[in-house]
């Protein structure tokens, strides 16, 4: 009795072990990065990354390096001042007003900051990088044959916006990146700031997104779509204060391909607004590699025959 139960006790640690090993063995101990011509460029183990923030709004694409069939794209695209008609919190599009004009974000003059690296025994174990750039907006532009009815009769000002991005090995297959906005002037303070996000799948290497993300849903705080997430966070800073971030998803305006993603914040005043969005590569499933699959069944054939051997002696 005791000698079956001692095999039986040999043959879960050994598939434990063989499983461990494997899949630590995996785990990149290092991020690969490069900067060329407006393209930052980030890889792990788990996540490959292009951050583009020359010749169009920032625009995030990612893949799994490990089934590189279908790549996911995010970008910026614009922000506005919306009345919050029916008072939810949440931007309902084609329900709550617009305030204005929208801010569409420049395609160039985005400044790269340069690499911030952070190393463990001579390896890269987390990159941070900015872009920024600070644009002129006009909430009230002429020659548009929209009538902007009532509403105060705003100037332009600048808008400065910055994006920092940070990728750290303690989390590889993902990517977490602040928007900083600075200079909004509110019409009203009772109003929400929104920005806008357009999600879209394409090819694995094409520039831009074809079409909508497949399986796109949205759980908790995540869209997930396929084995790609975007993950928003339900709060903000403004100055030491905290807003409530609320978040919706559907048809934008204006969008050649996939789905806007609609982030509403409270009114914030004249204080600077800092956000922390993540991107990143989740497991469609459980799976075992082939070398898994062959440590587990040598590892079973040597403990089966070990109790053969046992049982005969």
């Amino acid at each position: 009795m005791n000698i079956h139960k001692n095999v039986t006790l040999a043959l879960f640690a050994l598939t434990l072990i063989a499983i461990g090993v494997p899949l630590a063995a995996a785990q990149g101990s290092s991020i690969n990065y490069q900067y060329t011509e407006g393209i930052v460029t980030l890889d792990t183990d788990d996540i490959s990354i292009k951050v583009t923030g020359n010749n169009q709004a920032p625009h995030f694409h990612w893949w799994d390096p490990n089934s590189p069939t279908v790549d996911y794209h995010v970008m910026f695209v614009k922000m506005y001042e919306v009345n919050d008609i029916n008072e939810n919190g949440v931007y309902d599009h084609g329900t709550d007003l617009m305030v204005g004009a929208p801010f569409a974000l420049p395609t160039s003059g985005w400044d790269f900051s340069g690499f911030e690296l952070e190393e463990t025994d001579g390896n890269v174990t987390a990159v941070h990088f900015n872009f920024t750039t600070t644009s002129t907006f006009d909430p009230r532009p002429e020659g548009t044959g929209v009538d902007y009815g009532q509403l105060p009769s705003l100037s332009p000002f600048d808008v400065y916006m910055e994006v920092r991005v940070h990728l750290d090995l303690t989390t590889p297959g993902e990517m977490k990146f602040d928007l900083v906005v600075d200079g909004w002037e509110w019409t009203y303070d009772d109003s929400m700031l929104v920005l806008q996000f357009n999600l879209s799948e394409s090819n694995h290497g094409q520039a831009m997104g074809t079409r909508d993300a497949g399986g796109m849903h949205k759980t908790g705080t995540k869209f997930q779509f396929q084995n790609g997430y975007f993950e928003y966070n339900e709060t903000a800073l403004a100055a030491q204060n905290t807003l409530q971030v609320n978040a919706s998803y559907g048809e934008g305006d204006g969008l050649e391909a996939g789905q806007a993603i609609y982030l509403a914040f409270d009114y914030f005043g004249n204080d600077t607004l800092v956000y922390d969005p993540i991107i990143g590569i989740g497991p469609a499933g459980f799976t075992i590699d082939p070398v898994t699959l062959a440590l587990i069944g040598g590892g079973v054939v040597v403990v089966v025959l070990a109790a053969i051997f046992i049982k005969r002696r």
